[in-house]
């Protein structure tokens, strides 16, 4: 809190947000985007596993919406074995023009702003999509680093 002199009245600080960093996430997940997927077309489907200790998860990847300018995926990962646990449903925004991916929903829930109010009603933390788009970078970057995003098949040429 900042008091001015002679005035009986404190403020409250805003809390800043680090918007260089995460306008450098979308970049980045845009990057690795691009390398998991070099060509986006209307009827794209992909599929391929990832390790998880003794046994694999399966992600899928679909676009549901593809312009000139901006694309939307779905990535779904879920467990092949185990279908008592949670998948994981990742919605992704790509701005080609500005080559930036941006996490739009997470898990259903959606989230505009950079910074929230805390405490809030969904428990979202301060930083939120911030941590969203870094998890996302993280999951790209592992899929990417077991090589297993190399080795994908698109399910539309198997129909």
């Amino acid at each position: 809190m900042t008091k001015i002199k002679h005035s009986p009245f404190t403020l409250k600080r805003r809390p800043r947000t680090n918007l260089k960093g995460l306008l450098l996430l979308y970049e980045k997940n845009y990057l690795i985007l691009n390398k998991i997927i070099p060509d986006f077309n209307k009827n794209l489907t992909m599929c391929y596993l990832l390790p998880e200790g003794k046994n694999n998860s399966k992600v899928t990847i679909k676009l549901i919406k593809d312009s000139k300018y901006t694309s939307t995926l779905i990535i779904n990962q879920s467990k092949v074995l185990d279908n008592n646990l949670l998948s994981t449903k990742i919605k992704v925004a790509i701005y080609h023009d500005f080559k930036m991916a941006e996490v739009r929903t997470f898990n259903g829930r959606y989230l505009f702003w950079a910074i929230n109010r805390y405490p809030n009603k969904n428990m979202f933390h301060k930083d939120e999509k911030f941590q969203w788009n870094k998890f996302l970078l993280e999951w790209l970057s592992f899929s990417k680093k077991e090589g297993l995003a190399d080795k994908t098949f698109k399910l539309s040429a198997l129909r």
